[in-house]
């Protein structure tokens, strides 16, 4: 509170564009704070702590001009922001509640500020007032309308409280209390409870937690230091160096001068040297005030006579007389200084919180944009566009739809190595009797030119030379008539190439089936998971579909190798003959006695071929291998190259009838079905479809809160912005 001749200065200050632009900022902070600008944004503003019984209930009615709730203990229980104004018109008050959070400390999703009683003209009614609003802030529970007149006793006594609710011992939740008048100069600040150290553990960490949080970031921390105390030991210069190591925003306000000893000279030259800048430098130094004790208050002193008697004491008092920073002592100069420091660090604060919010809200509309659309549309309808879509999604990745290639081409991938996999089973004969430790077996397990180089059987594997395949028939014969081969030879050889085809089938089909199953994951992913119940329900039915349709397609596959390993059996007559000649031929030209091989003869063979075709006999060089003599391994060369004649005849029915299998009871009948199941299964033709198809795309909670979350934060930093650009920015 301003002197007499301070207040007349104060009131010339007010008619400068100084003095506006200081009210204009202020304003605006506090209107921002009003949006719950602060939830989202560092504003900027002054905050006075302190120890319990520091002297800063008492600097707090000086600055304002009005007196607040006092008793012993903690008695403020929560934040208290003055907003004063200077003002022609003559003083006024208007108490007012901001909530920003809920009883049990969680943010409420709108920050609502209410005014709390009439409008005040006495300032002794203030005092009254705050009470009944710290009483109406610490039970949340009950009407604001009954503590607006309560009973100041009652409230002391406890009494008026919820049934069955006990009052919260601190809460986060502001009373604001805006001041004007014409001795009052254009200042905010915050004023928190004062911090405990004799009290519960849990009740001074609460305190403690109120006040860092409070006094982090964008902000001026006054803290009020008793000199009646060493400065080392208050816990809130502690705080303040904790959060400011630097000391680049804290303003030291030592207090109770008048209680330092009349014989502790070291004291006081301690305190100076605080207060000149030579111990415990500050960046804004300290002030030094002195406020009326107790019976003084008691007596009614006058703000003019309390601020009369303080200019008077540090006039009188060494060593303050004396001292070489006189602009440093007295409540005026304090609220001066601060009130200029305020002006500054919101107008320098300005451009960074307009750029700020212009960021936050291109990362609220980002966020916004990331969320799934809310559904307008009527629920069936909805429901069913987004089975029939997703049903004809996967119809493309069938069918490989140029923008849908991905499973086709790994299936297709699948299939070949199928193909080699069958392909490596053909049977390894070699026509000799037994390894003569040459290389050439590869010359005979491959297949004809008709195979790509790349497609031939694996040259490592084992191989069977004549004499075990003469003892492979001979392990055969029972009534048979000499040179008669048995069927029953040819038959195991058959299903020697046969029996690990049914594992290769199994393997492809396994490999197709879980490609499958993941682009159907990630289907059912891009179309469902924002309604997370809707997937609980089709997720399941889909994999249901695919294991029926997986049984059937594995039933299919085994018929068609069923087929395979009945007895032997083609019509392709002409391919087989073919081959077993070619075969045949490859293996007799491989025998000792050939008249083919010899290289010299290369002229007469190309004469006899010649003279052949002018004969009208086609004859190729590899069919030569049919005139050697008879060989004493005839038969065993026959019923090898009868056997790999039909291991080609089977090998091409089985490389496209078992993709074909897979393609067609797999893929496209669980393609061509899923809609009709889902029809049935989800109940969208029965008489409650609509309350069905509403439960199926309600959105999760989680979605729910993150929109509404987000969008409650996009409001306030548009109000913000708006606000922002309106002061001129």
């Amino acid at each position: 509170m301003l002197s007499p001749t301070d207040a007349t200065s104060n009131a010339l200050i007010g008619q400068t564009g100084y003095a506006k632009t200081t009210k204009e900022l202020i304003s605006l902070v506090s209107k921002l704070r009003g949006f719950g600008a602060q939830v989202y944004l560092d504003l900027p503003r002054i905050v006075v702590i302190g120890n319990q019984s520091a002297g800063k209930s008492s600097l707090v009615e000086a600055i304002s001009g009005i007196t607040v709730p006092r008793d012993a203990g903690t008695c403020t229980r929560c934040p208290m922001e003055c907003r004063l104004s200077n003002s022609p018109d003559s003083w006024s008050c208007q108490i007012s509640i901001r909530w920003e959070f809920d009883g049990d400390g969680q943010r409420l999703p709108e920050v609502s500020e209410v005014s709390f009683g009439p409008h005040i003209l006495d300032k002794a009614e203030v005092e009254p007032m705050l009470r009944r609003a710290q009483a109406a802030i610490l039970n949340p529970d009950i009407s604001l309308s009954d503590f607006v007149d309560a009973d100041i006793d009652t409230l002391k006594a406890g009494g008026l409280t919820a049934e069955g609710a006990k009052p919260l011992a601190f809460s986060r939740n502001v009373i604001c209390v805006d001041l004007a008048g014409p001795d009052l100069v254009d200042l905010s600040f915050v004023d928190l409870p004062g911090i405990v150290q004799n009290a519960e553990p849990e009740i001074v960490k609460l305190v403690e937690d109120l006040v860092t949080s409070y006094v982090e970031g964008n902000c001026l921390i006054l803290v009020t230091l008793p000199m009646s105390d060493d400065i080392e030991n208050q816990k809130a210069a502690r705080i303040a160096k904790h959060v400011d190591p630097h000391g680049v925003r804290t303003i030291g306000v030592m207090t109770k001068p008048d209680t330092i000893a009349p014989g502790s000279t070291k004291s006081r030259e301690m305190w100076l040297d605080v207060l000149e800048g030579r111990r415990h430098t500050l960046n804004h130094g300290y002030y030094c005030t002195r406020q009326p004790d107790d019976d003084k208050r008691l007596s009614g002193v006058t703000p003019a006579d309390a601020r009369a008697d303080e200019a008077e004491f540090f006039k009188t008092t060494a060593p303050w007389s004396t001292s070489s920073a006189p602009s440093r002592f007295g409540t005026p100069n304090l609220v001066k200084n601060i009130s200029v420091l305020l002006t500054k660090i919101i107008s320098d604060s300005l451009p960074k919180l307009l750029d700020e919010v212009a960021t936050q809200l291109t990362a609220c509309k980002k966020q916004l944009d990331g969320l799934p659309p809310v559904v307008t549309t009527d629920p069936s309808a909805f429901v069913v566009d987004l089975i029939v879509t997703f049903c004809a999604e996967i119809r493309q990745h069938v069918d490989g739809s140029p923008t849908h290639t991905k499973l086709v081409q790994t299936n297709k991938v699948t299939y070949d190595k199928f193909k080699k996999s069958i392909l490596s089973t053909a049977p390894a004969f070699v026509p000799f009797e037994e390894h003569d430790g040459s290389d050439r077996n590869f010359e005979y397990i491959k297949l004809d030119s008709e195979f790509n180089v790349n497609d031939q059987p694996d040259s490592a594997r084992p191989v069977m030379y004549l004499g075990e395949v003469r003892d492979r028939i001979r392990a055969c014969i029972t009534r048979e008539l000499p040179n008669n081969i048995p069927y029953a030879a040819k038959r195991a050889f058959i299903r020697d190439f046969q029996q690990s085809w049914e594992r290769h089938t199994r393997l492809c089909f396994d490999r197709v089936q879980d490609t499958f199953k993941d682009a159907l994951t990630e289907l059912i992913k891009d179309f469902f998971n924002r309604f997370g119940n809707f997937k609980a329900i089709v997720a399941p039915i889909v994999m249901e579909q695919l294991n029926q349709r997986s049984k059937q397609t594995i039933a299919h596959t085994l018929t068609i190798l069923e087929l395979e390993s009945a007895p032997p059996f083609t019509q392709n007559t002409h391919y087989l003959a073919d081959k077993r000649d070619k075969q045949l031929a490859q293996y007799k030209k491989a025998r000792p006695g050939d008249t083919t091989n010899a290289s010299e003869d290369n002229a007469v063979l190309a004469e006899a071929l010649s003279a052949l075709a002018r004969l009208g006999r086609s004859v190729k060089e590899e069919d030569l291998g049919k005139l050697n003599p008879p060989d004493e391994y005839e038969e065993e060369l026959v019923i090898m190259a009868e056997v790999r004649a039909y291991f080609q005849v089977a090998y091409k029915r089985v490389i496209d009838y078992i993709p074909l299998s897979i393609d067609k009871h797999f893929l496209y009948a669980f393609a061509e079905g899923l809609r009709a199941v889902l029809f049935e299964k989800l109940g969208l033709g029965s008489a409650n479809a609509d309350a069905r198809c509403a439960a199926y795309i309600a959105e999760e909670p989680s979605v729910v809160a993150t929109r509404s979350e987000v969008l409650t934060k996009q409001k306030r930093l548009e109000d913000v912005q708006k606000e922002l650009f309106n002061f001129g920015l």
